[in-house]
């Protein structure tokens, strides 16, 4: 990754636990959602311009190459992300705040 994607990412993780701790006595949750590689038209523009700077890669191709590191096989899914939101939303998530969740097939455990 390169350093200001990096830092912006911890930036989220440090505004999501501060924050937490700042809004907890109020009953507030916080919590950031980190979607991985998510079959959406980002990823196909991504797909696309980087195979071009890559050259001779077939639209699909360097998706289907990162898919490979994916344990669960397979690139997420707008339901996959929004069924974590659905949940954190929920009163059944009433005790989990301050937390960085990835969804992401497994790609990056923490």
């Amino acid at each position: 990754y390169t350093p200001h994607y990096a830092a912006s990412k911890f930036g989220v993780v440090g505004i999501t636990q501060s924050l937490a701790k700042e809004v907890a006595k109020e009953k507030i949750t916080v919590n950031a959602i980190c979607p991985g590689i998510i079959d959406t038209d980002m990823w196909a523009y991504n797909d696309a311009a980087w195979g071009r700077l890559m050259g001779d890669c077939k639209p699909g191709e360097l998706m289907a190459e990162w898919v490979k590191n994916i344990p669960m096989g397979r690139a997420g899914s707008g339901e996959d992300v929004s069924g974590l939101v659905s949940f954190l939303a929920s009163s059944d998530a009433a005790y989990i705040t301050g937390q960085t969740i990835n969804v992401d097939g497994g790609l990056i455990m923490s």
